[in-house]
This record gives C-alpha cells, structure tokens and sequence, in this order.
C-alpha cells in the first residue's frame, strides 16, 4: 500500500500500488479519445511497485518498476475513493418516498406539456429529475394516438425494444399471455421480473376507452421498502436474500430469471430494485422447504403494505396525457373495466434512463 497525502486539503488515502498503475491517465495507458483502457491487466506485472514517488504541487509523479512513468491528479485520486461511496449515497438523497398523501401534494412536479417538451432543454431536464426523485411524471396534451405517443416519449428517451415490440398497443384482445391484455383487475406489480434486466421505465397512454371502471393505481416501492424495513426487519432481510423466479411462456418465447425481490446497493445497502409480481411467479424452488413458512409470512407482510389504501395512489388515465414510472421502484395496477379500452406504451432501459440523467448533472 502507498501512502498518499493532499498538499491542499492535508487528508491521507492508502492506495494499493496495482491499482494506481493500472488508473494511469496518460495516453499510452487510456485512449483520451474513446476514455477506454488501451492494455490488458495481464499487460502489467503483477509485481509491479513504485520506484519513485515525488509531488509537484496537485500532480503526484511516480517512476513504476515497470519503466512507466505516470503523472496523477491528486484531486483525481481522492475524489474517486473517498468522494466514491459519498456520490453513491448522494443518490438518495434526491429521491423523495412517498405515499398517497404525499404524492398528491407534489402533483404539480409531475405535469409536463408536450410542447414545452419539444421546445426546451431546460423541461426536459425538469421532466427527468422529477422522475428520479419520484419515480412518476406525466406528459399532457399528446394527441391520443400511437404515433404521437412515440414522438413524445423520443423527445426524452429511447425505447426498449422487446418481443412486444419498441411500441405496443393493446386492449383486452389476448394477443400475448399476459393478463394485462385482458379487462381483469390487475394487482399492483412490476413489469419483466422475467428477464435478466427488467424495463427502467415504463410508459402507458389511454388511446381510448369507451366504458366505466380501469382506474390505474400507482405504488411507490422505495416507501414500501423503507415501511417494512421499520417494521418487519427479518421480512426485509429475507426478501433481499432469496431468489424469486419469474418466467413468461407463449409461442415462440420462454423467459425466466431468478432475483430476490428487494435489491440493494452492495456497498451502501440502499434500495436499488422491487422486483414484485405475483402474476409472472414461476415454481418457486430456490430455497429448501422449511424455509417455506418463513418466506411466505414474510411475503404476506410485503404485500400487504403494498395494498394499504394509504399508499395507493388511484387515478383515471385519460387519452392525452402519457403516464411515465420507474419500473424498478413504481408499482402500478388497474381496476376492472367494462366496453372497448385500448392503450399504447412502451418501455426504456434502465441504463438509457440512468445515462440521461447523468449527462443531465442529475445523477453522477
């Protein structure tokens, strides 16, 4: 280990010597063009150790055993290690759980016009840091047709494409296996607990609906979360360790994956995913029976904070206005309905989501 002090800010950081050569910034190590790595780690002895090590001013110059010769960026290296678990921390502090109450106080976050959308950045960016914090915006006035619904989630996002297709219409015609396309109540749920990387978000539009009922409700999982860690901490802590398995079966498609319903942060142990959809449940068989009793008590627990009227927020989509969630943190549902309903909707990744928030300055 190397011992590394800030001639400015006077703090130390222990740095492994194999880490600092292989983070070398200089042109024959990093393709400055590209910002990616120009060697192999089997490129480098594994022996390597500093010869030399001086200071001039904020640059930290080091002559490797190697025969390489670096120059660090002391503010590089601090913040990269102690700022590191900070900035991931940081996340959550701009992310606000809420409740039905809650949410209805903030409603006015959520509203974004279309053609204001269109015209500025700045809405842009207003639109993308409510739904990290909130997990839901809306977009108004979108004619209510499939083409304009697309035109308007582009001006923001790209889409996902998948055996739905990047833009989806449906009604309760059965064109897939799946009970959404049906006129049933559908319980509050995440979208894809069977594949290996659910959708980032999902966009829904009520194109046209004819009938009475079909009211759609909303769920915020991070306050869930946070609600049964309080209350049911062994329920927590069990639904962050065992694997769920969720699978999709039609003609020509057979999808399954296996993750624990609660995800979080490795290094922080903050929320990161709900993965809850009783519906896409495969044979549950990750874990031995005896320990069946345990999971599904805590299971009952989980889902019925989820159906606490409190933390339902219950809403009529109507045609022009696109509802936008967080399919890793947003539960959504609807209530039965009667005539001709048809919606169109599409999905992001999680990583087109998260990327346009970092080049936005939301999120680093």
């Amino acid at each position: 280990m190397l011992l590394l002090k800030h001639p400015n800010t006077l703090q130390t950081l222990e740095v492994n010597e194999f880490w600092l050569r292989d983070h070398c910034r200089c042109g024959e190590c990093l393709n400055l063009d590209t910002n990616q790595r120009r060697y192999d780690i089997l490129d480098l002895p594994a022996d390597v150790k500093p010869i030399e090590v001086k200071y001039e001013g904020i640059q930290l110059k080091v002559q490797w055993s190697d025969d390489h010769q670096s120059s660090y960026d002391l503010d590089f290296i601090f913040e990269s290690q102690l700022e590191q678990l900070i900035s991931r921390r940081s996340k959550s502090t701009i992310l606000t759980p809420w409740n039905r109450s809650i949410i209805l106080q903030n409603e006015r976050h959520l509203r974004f016009s279309l053609p204001k959308l269109i015209s500025s950045d700045e809405i842009v960016k207003s639109l993308v840091e409510s739904l990290v914090r909130y997990g839901i915006v809306f977009i108004d006035d979108v004619a209510p047709t499939p083409n304009m619904t697309e035109l308007a989630l582009r001006t923001v996002f790209p889409l996902m494409k998948t055996f739905f297709g990047e833009m989806w219409t449906f009604s309760d015609k059965p064109d897939h296996a799946d009970t959404a396309y049906t006129k049933l109540y559908l319980g509050s749920h995440t979208d894809n607990t069977y594949f290996c990387d659910a959708a980032g978000l999902q966009a829904l539009h009520c194109i046209e609906h004819s009938g009475s009922g079909g009211e759609n409700f909303f769920v915020d999982g991070l306050h869930v979360v946070q609600e049964l860690q309080r209350r049911f901490p062994a329920a927590y802590d069990l639904l962050c360790r065992v694997e769920v398995p969720g699978e999709y079966i039609e003609k020509g498609e057979h999808h399954r994956h296996s993750a624990p319903i609660i995800q979080v942060d490795p290094l922080t142990q903050e929320f990161v995913q709900l993965r809850l959809n009783v519906y896409d449940r495969a044979v549950f068989d990750t874990i031995p029976q005896a320990e069946m009793t345990y999971f599904y008590a805590s299971l009952r627990q989980l889902l019925k904070i989820v159906r606490d009227e409190e933390q339902q927020w219950s809403l009529k989509l109507c045609p022009g206005s696109i509802v936008l969630f967080d399919n890793w943190r947003v539960l959504h549902g609807r209530h039965a309905y009667t005539g001709s309903r048809t919606m169109s909707g599409s999905y992001v990744q999680r990583t087109d989501f998260l990327s346009k928030a970092r080049v936005l300055g939301i999120i680093e």
